[in-house]
């Protein structure tokens, strides 16, 4: 299904960059501004399950040297912000065009 780690963890990036922005631009604001918490008690886990499964892809392209540390750090570090997924999805596929 994957080519390759980084291909699974750019596809992980992507994935787990929109659960972020669903979580923050959609459910959390509709968890107050129309007391409507539903949307962060599905959002939220959901998007905590593909974080941790990005973190593990990220371990394991690291170990398998197709990220240099420093650019691993800068894909762990984004995907802390919204959009941050949707720049690591980016320069990834950047790289595994260039391979």
């Amino acid at each position: 299904m994957f080519k390759s780690p980084l291909h699974h963890l750019s596809v992980m990036a992507l994935v787990e960059g929109s659960s972020l922005i669903a979580l923050v631009l959609l459910a959390v604001p509709l968890k107050y501004a129309a007391d409507w918490p539903l949307g962060v008690k599905i959002v939220g886990p959901v998007h905590g399950a593909l974080f941790i499964w990005a973190t593990i892809a990220l371990g394991v392209t690291l170990s398998r040297g197709q990220l240099t540390p420093l650019r691993g750090a800068g894909v762990f570090l984004a995907s802390l912000v919204p959009f941050g997924g949707l720049w690591s999805h980016r320069m990834m596929r950047r790289q595994l065009a260039a391979s």
